[in-house]
């Protein structure tokens, strides 16, 4: 049986999502192994980056009461919150599976998102 179109699309994107997510140290160096006048590495470049500033705004959440994760309307999907409590202000993104694993990779990251789970069902 042949591959759905859509997911073969999708698992290049991600694909390209990982790689580009790979070297922590150097991040022109991905970069330069894509054509970026391709939409879907354009795309990929966006998720990349998106993903990114949500790792940075989760660990430098004070507490876990800051972060919040709930299963979203869509099945597959998740939304999560990170409340600035400084600045009375929340950041929402509503992710899928696969990104919430991708930004999940980074060990202190997938401990934060634990710890708020965590308190959440002590709550």
């Amino acid at each position: 049986m042949a591959k759905n179109p859509m997911t073969k699309k999708e698992d290049r994107l991600y694909l390209i999502v990982e790689r580009l997510r790979e070297d922590p140290k150097d991040g022109s160096n991905p970069k330069k192994m894509y054509n970026f006048s391709d939409p879907t590495a354009l795309r990929a470049l966006r998720i990349h980056r998106h993903l990114k500033a949500l790792e940075q705004d989760i660990l430098e959440a004070q507490d876990t009461d800051t972060i919040s994760i709930e299963p979203a309307v869509d099945p597959g999907h998740v939304v999560l919150q990170i409340r600035n409590n400084e600045i009375h202000c929340s950041r929402v993104a509503y992710l899928s599976q696969r990104e919430l694993r991708l930004l999940r990779r980074n060990r202190k990251v997938a401990n934060a998102l634990r710890r708020a789970l965590a308190a959440r069902d002590v709550a």
